[in-house]
């Protein structure tokens, strides 16, 4: 019997312990110079505590259509805590590097703020956060140019830019993720059922290019 107790007691340690989720609202605005560069507009950020990863869910605009859209982990990376040397103030930091190569995309983005402890995020946990991260965001990707089997020329724009980034704590958002035991792929889903009801649907598919009439 007292083995049992015991048990019990191991599993109820482990669900206290089990990786919590953090939603903070993203802003972008352009900074500096650039071109075709006006897409970003807003969404979500999605912190895994527990494994530090972090993927997002944001809202673009077609600069050719002006179709409003969003995408599921175009920004993602990592999750870092750190103590400044002398002060020993507590921050956070959220980095993030991807794409290599003449024909390759590039986005990279940092942004960091000071946290607080005792913070509740739901399901009866407190955690030290920061409510608000600020940074920068750099992108680029190359002009590229396609023919279609009706040799039909498409010429798809290059961009390139710089914005600041502004990461807000959303303490609903996340005690309703984490009271619902929800992981990092399900708030992703819960956050964008919340875009669709604005009416911001998922990035269209492309149509494929008709075949060509012999």
């Amino acid at each position: 019997m007292k083995k049992l107790l015991l048990m019990a007691a191991a599993i109820c340690l482990i669900l206290v312990a089990r990786a919590e989720v953090l939603i903070y609202d993203l802003s972008f605005n352009t900074s500096g110079p650039s071109v075709n560069y006006s897409f970003l507009e807003g969404g979500y950020l999605v912190v895994d505590y527990s494994s530090k990863a972090v993927t997002s869910i944001v809202t673009q605009t077609d600069p050719q259509t002006g179709l409003l859209y969003y995408t599921k982990s175009l920004l993602s990376g990592t999750y870092m805590e750190m103590v400044s040397e002398g002060s020993n103030q507590e921050y956070a930091v959220v980095t993030s590097a991807g794409g290599s190569g003449v024909n390759a995309g590039t986005t990279s983005f940092q942004i960091l703020g000071k946290t607080s402890g005792g913070v509740g995020v739901g399901a009866g946990n407190n955690l030290s956060i920061a409510h608000k991260l600020k940074g920068y965001l750099n992108a680029s990707a190359p002009e590229s140019v396609s023919t279609d089997t009706n040799n039909i020329t498409t010429i798809t724009y290059g961009f390139a830019g710089s914005s600041k980034v502004g990461a807000n704590y959303q303490s609903g958002l996340t005690k309703d993720a984490n009271n619902r035991r929800l992981n990092t792929t399900s708030a992703l889903d819960s956050l964008a059922v919340i875009l669709q009801n604005r009416g911001i649907d998922p990035q269209p598919t492309a149509t494929p290019s008709p075949t060509a009439t012999p």
